[in-house]
């Protein structure tokens, strides 16, 4: 409920009535709550100990005289006798039926428990012992039969059945008797106690009251004169540019509802400076919540937030964009370096380019195939080189046109390129064990519409679009670059064969020449034989003719 200054002046007044009648009340409820202790004290309590007092007098009369029936009284309807007979009948049923009425009224069960004990003990065990007792020597003559006397009571008395029993019955009496003095006696403390704290109480309340009236008072003043005041001490600092650091009180009168606006106020102000300083600093999540629908000033800063989120995103796509063609610049620069310095070895030039290929991507892994195609009919994919985790792999593999994702790369001519790997395609192995990878990117080496070799990556992350396409553009290069090193190795190889058909040339010139000289020799020795043969025959021509003219 709203209180307005003047309800909360009357409201003091009223306090004041209803502490008045409260004190009255609780005054009242303490002069009862004595008077029902005293109520129960006398009617219940002390009664109560009188007729325990009355039962254990009753229960060690009985002791009394069943021992006077036992050794004393031969002789039947003694006084004594019929004082136990009157005790069984009579006297102890009345005490113990009083017990029971106001046993009713006891508070504490333990008490009550142990009254029906003793009472059952009493009925069912003591008394048909003492009634077994008379039975047996009701006549004089039976006092002459020592079985009887020894069997009922024995030698001593300590060891009696009876007698125990008793002493126990009266032990458990004492014991209840006890604790009702000791119930009694704390009711007549707390009885007093309650006097003295009502005496105090009267005083206490009393003094509660003035000084309730003096507080009262001066709330009420306060409760007009301080806010007002504070309130006007933070308009003279808000009207310097001073936001407060304390929160008004809020109260429910016009001075409370003043504070309140003013706290929204300076709370709106506050979150509009915290706003201005995370916008500055360049957070352009930063939540802010107008004061109101008609809050003009919270709407602009929303939209200013918005503009500069918008413009901050686009310069952050910018600068990625710019990031990502430097990278890509970077990358064609140092793999043309590496393109320009490679030599006629397809091995070394294919793992100097994996290697660099899979560090500059920040890939976990690659492999560089190309084409072997001496055979035109039997065109063969050759893995050159592997590279992962910063070491060389030494492996060999061969694939068929047509053949795995490689083969089917090459045919089609197009790159693949997938983030869901079959389990049994490729594992990616390091120091922690083997996994699949997440994604495979193989790009196809084409130049002049010809496929000279192919790259296949491996990576536990995705592959940037951008990343895709420097690696296609670097795969034009690498394409050009297997190309010449193809030609100057088919060069190579053809200068290396017509240097080898020169020389078998000049050595089958040489032999040529030296097989006509030795025929030359032959001729030259032929023809001086010859001469030798006819000067010999010429001779022997001459002799011939001398012969015949002798």
């Amino acid at each position: 409920m709203r209180l307005k200054i003047a309800a909360k002046i009357g409201l003091g007044f009223g306090i004041m009535t209803v502490a008045v009648i409260v004190n009255a009340l609780i005054t009242s409820s303490a002069l009862e709550k004595s008077r029902e202790v005293n109520d129960k004290i006398s009617n219940v309590y002390t009664p109560s100990l009188e007729f325990i007092n009355e039962l254990y007098n009753k229960i060690n009369d009985s002791r009394m005289l069943i021992k006077s029936w036992v050794f004393i009284d031969k002789i039947s309807d003694t006084p004594d006798k019929l004082r136990l007979k009157d005790l069984h009948e009579r006297t102890y049923k009345e005490t113990i039926d009083t017990l029971k009425a106001l046993q009713l009224m006891w508070d504490s069960a333990r008490h009550q428990q142990l009254l029906m004990h003793i009472d059952s003990v009493i009925i069912d065990t003591l008394f048909p012992k003492h009634q077994y007792i008379m039975e047996q020597l009701s006549t004089f003559e039976s006092y002459d039969d020592p079985f009887i006397v020894f069997e009922v009571t024995p030698m001593t008395e300590e060891g009696g059945e009876v007698m125990a029993l008793t002493q126990r019955v009266l032990r458990q009496i004492d014991q209840l008797r006890k604790g009702q003095e000791k119930i009694v006696e704390g009711a007549r403390v707390d009885m007093v106690k309650t006097f003295d704290a009502f005496k105090t109480r009267i005083f206490i309340m009393g003094l509660i009251l003035v000084i309730g009236a003096i507080i009262i008072g001066v709330f009420t003043i306060n409760s007009l004169a301080v806010p007002i005041n504070r309130t006007k001490n933070i308009l003279l600092s808000m009207s310097k540019g001073v936001l407060p650091k304390d929160k008004l009180p809020e109260g429910s009168d016009e001075v409370g509802q003043m504070s309140k606006a003013l706290n929204l106020l300076v709370k709106g102000l506050t979150n509009i400076f915290n706003f201005s300083l995370e916008i500055g600093k360049g957070n352009f999540n930063s939540e802010f919540t107008p004061l109101s629908d008609e809050d003009v000033l919270g709407h602009s800063l929303i939209e200013m937030r918005d503009e500069l989120r918008k413009a901050a995103e686009e310069e952050k796509k910018r600068k990625e964009e710019d990031d990502q063609r430097n990278w890509a610049s970077q990358g064609l620069a140092k793999f043309s370096d590496i393109l320009r310095k490679s030599n006629n070895d397809l091995e070394e030039f294919s793992y100097e380019i994996i290697s660099q290929l899979v560090k500059y991507t920040n890939t976990n892994q690659g492999g560089m195939y190309i084409i072997n195609d001496s055979d035109k009919n039997n065109i063969i994919i050759e893995m050159k080189a592997c590279f992962a985790f910063d070491r060389r792999k030494y492996l060999q593999k061969e694939i068929h046109v047509g053949e795995g994702l490689v083969g089917r790369c090459y045919q089609e001519k197009e790159k693949i390129y997938l983030t869901e790997i079959p389990n049994d395609y490729i594992k990616i192995t390091s120091g922690l064990g083997d996994e699949n990878p997440r994604a495979l990117l193989i790009v196809p080496l084409i130049y002049n519409d010809v496929i000279y070799g192919l790259i296949e990556l491996a990576s536990f992350k995705e592959f940037p679009s951008y990343v895709i396409e420097f690696i296609e553009r670097v795969g034009e290069s690498i394409a050009a670059t297997i190309s010449s090193i193809k030609a100057n190795i088919q060069t190579t190889y053809l200068l290396e064969q017509s240097q080898q058909q020169a020389e078998e040339m000049a050595a089958q010139e040489e032999e040529m020449r030296q097989n006509m000289e030795e025929l030359r020799a032959t001729q030259e020795q032929s023809a001086r034989r010859e001469e030798e043969l006819n000067r010999e025959v010429q001779e022997l021509r001459k002799r011939l003719k001398e012969l015949t003219e002798k």
